[in-house]
């Protein structure tokens, strides 16, 4: 039977409507921005050389998204730059500055009030109320764990009437004081504001940061017993007295979702529009200490496994292993060094070991090559055990890393006056064989493999 023309017609339509809808749902697809992939790149900076110019395979690279992003540790050395030196909007890691100033110009038990300003900035909230009154260790808790913007105003507002109480504005006050600190610590950040906003009303402010800069204040923070036990601490919930007086408590959201994950010891989240998804974290494994900086990541999940990727990434290449390493021993089982020569006779040596045996350097594997030097004494007349016998240094690059002294592990006697002219007449007959005038010294040490 036929087709009406009726449903013909319908069928048509049904098909160009859904090739239109096809379409369009195509071209927005195509006109929205393109995830971020993670990724290595040539251009990461590794311990102060690019990944292209020391020749660094992608697997050597930690696989992350961040615009920007930095590794330091605790000594101030620097393992890895993503952009790092690049001037952005920073958002809530803003809050370690608001935390270091506060912690520089007053006590934990000044009271901090909530003014009408504080209470109703929006945003992340502490849910402060106007007329409260806390601590401001508290209001520390409050401005660190939820990232509150009430609390970063309030602590902002009073403790710049602490910094100069002559002051006719608190809160400028409070934020030059943030300004002269950034400069203090050699840092090129601007701020404008204590908590990071940089949308609505606070769009237009000039306020920006590095990766860098973040790692800086924030290690800088870490000094702070006060704001590292706050940054740590997993008691969420606050108590705060209101405008009547009375006591209420507050349970706070923690935004640091890996805390006490993978040795993570504290952090500082951060979110905008313009910013995106901001960290800066510390770690301590085997008690040795980083910090983590990622900035402009994509969303929150990200944020966190571009984080773990960097310190995971750190530990990885950092070693703890022996200063000494040989595959020889002495008859008394110790770690065999070297045999050096004793140049009274022909043929004997004297064993060398490590005056400290057990000692360890800790290294990067991806800053170069290690390489070993011992220089050992020239022994003659007779040797005691235990005498100074030499240093062993380990290297890597221009940077030494260790230096352990050695010592004799035997003791040798100089040669009798009859033993002395059978070696002369020895080393006669050995300038017409070619043999060597003494025994050659030999080292056995080697560099520790990873």
């Amino acid at each position: 039977m036929p087709t009406s023309p009726t449903l013909s017609h319908r069928a048509a339509r049904s098909a160009v409507r859904l090739i239109l809808v096809a379409s369009l749902a195509l071209t927005a697809a195509l006109m929205l921005p393109a995830p971020a992939i993670a990724e290595t790149r040539g251009s990461d900076v590794v311990c102060s050389q690019t990944a292209d110019e020391r020749g660094l395979a992608a697997e050597d690279l930690p696989d992350i998204s961040a615009r920007n992003a930095i590794v330091v540790r605790s000594d101030g050395e620097v393992y890895f730059e993503r952009d790092a030196d690049a001037q952005v909007k920073i958002a809530s890691t803003t809050k370690v500055m608001t935390a270091i100033v506060a912690l520089e110009h007053a006590s934990l038990d000044t009271v901090i009030t909530v003014d009408h300003a504080a209470a109703t900035v929006g945003e992340s909230t502490a849910h402060l109320r106007e007329g409260d009154t806390l601590t401001l260790g508290t209001a520390l808790k409050a401005l660190l764990m939820p990232s509150g913007n009430d609390a970063a105003m309030a602590i902002a507002r009073s403790i710049g009437a602490t910094i100069d109480p002559a002051s006719a504005d608190p809160y400028a006050t409070f934020i030059q004081a943030m300004n002269d600190k950034a400069a203090e610590l050699g840092m090129g950040a601007v701020f404008t504001n204590p908590h990071g906003l940089d949308f609505g009303v606070w769009e237009n402010d000039a306020m920006h940061a590095s990766a860098r800069d973040v790692a800086t204040m924030f290690a800088h923070a870490m000094q702070n017993d006060d704001f590292r036990e706050i940054s740590a601490s997993t008691d969420n919930v606050i108590t705060v007295t209101g405008a009547d007086g009375t006591e209420r408590q507050i349970e706070l959201l923690e935004r640091n979702e890996i805390l006490g994950q993978q040795g993570n010891i504290g952090g500082k989240t951060g979110g905008t529009y313009e910013a995106l998804s901001c960290f800066v974290g510390a770690f301590s494994r085997d008690r040795d200490e980083i910090y983590t900086v990622v900035l402009g990541c994509e969303d929150s999940d990200i944020r966190w496994a571009d984080t773990l990727a960097l310190a995971n990434w750190y530990y990885a290449h950092m070693h703890t292993a022996p200063v000494l390493n040989s595959e020889r021993t002495t008859a008394e089982g110790e770690l065999l060094v070297a045999r050096a020569s004793a140049d009274d006779w022909t043929d004997k040596t004297i064993d060398v070991v490590a005056d400290d045996p057990e000692a360890t350097v800790r290294f990067f594997d991806l800053e170069g090559e290690l390489a070993l030097d011992v220089e050992l004494e020239t022994f003659g007349g007779d040797v005691e055990r235990g005498a100074e016998a030499g240093t062993l240094t380990l290297t890597q690059g221009d940077e030494t890393l260790a230096t352990i002294d050695l010592v004799t592990a035997e003791s040798i006697q100089a040669p009798s006056l009859l033993e002395w002219g059978l070696i002369q007449l020895d080393r006669f007959v050995r300038l017409f064989t070619g043999e060597p005038a003494t025994a050659p010294s030999e080292v056995f040490a080697t560099v520790p493999e990873v």
